[in-house]
C-alpha cells in the first residue's frame, strides 16, 4: 500500500500454477480490462487477500474443521468462551519449570550431576518465549508440558 504502482500494469487478476499449469482468475467482473492504479489498488489488495486466505485454501480448511469437529462437535462450541477453547486446544499458556525439574527423571544421570545442574541454571534465565522454542525443539509439539527425560537421555 505504500507503494506507488505506477507503470506496473496489473491487472485485477490473481495467477495461480496448479501443477504446473498457470491459471488466470478475474477478481472482479471484466478483472483483465481494469489496471490498478493508486485509487483502487487498497481493493486489489482485499481481493487478493481474500482469495491467497479463503478461497485458495478453502478445501484445506475444510477438511480442518471436519476433522476438528470429530474432536469437538459444533454443537460444543457454543458452550466454551474463546480463552476456554484456547485453553482446551492448547493447554497452559506459561511453562512452570519449577514443576518439570519436580517430575524430572534422568538417565544416566543424577540431580546432583554437574551437566544437570547447568542445565536447570540455563533454563532458569530462558523467558517464556525461549521455554516454548526449547520444549518444540526437544518434544516437536508445543502444546504440552514434556518429560525432561528426553533431553536427558540425549546428552
Amino acid at each position: 500500500m505504500e507503494n506507488n504502482i505506477e507503470g506496473l500494469d496489473q491487472p485485477f487478476t490473481y495467477d495461480i500454477e496448479i501443477l504446473g499449469q498457470k491459471y488466470t482468475s478475474e477478481l472482479v467482473p471484466e478483472g483483465s480490462d481494469i489496471i490498478i492504479d493508486e485509487e483502487n489498488k487498497l481493493e486489489y489488495v482485499k481481493r487478493i487477500g481474500q482469495m491467497k486466505m479463503k478461497e485458495e485454501i478453502n478445501e484445506e480448511i475444510e477438511a480442518f474443521i471436519r476433522g476438528f469437529h470429530l474432536i469437538i462437535p459444533a454443537e460444543f462450541l457454543d458452550i466454551f468462551s474463546p480463552s476456554e477453547l484456547q485453553l482446551l486446544i492448547a493447554g497452559v499458556s506459561t511453562i512452570d519449570l519449577a514443576e518439570i525439574k519436580k517430575h524430572a527423571s534422568y538417565i544416566g544421570y543424577c540431580v546432583t550431576s554437574q551437566i544437570i545442574i547447568r542445565l536447570w541454571d540455563i533454563l532458569e534465565e530462558f523467558t517464556q518465549k525461549e521455554l516454548a522454542a526449547f520444549v518444540l525443539f526437544i518434544s516437536g509439539n508445543s502444546f504440552f508440558v514434556w518429560g525432561i527425560d528426553l533431553l536427558i537421555g540425549s546428552l
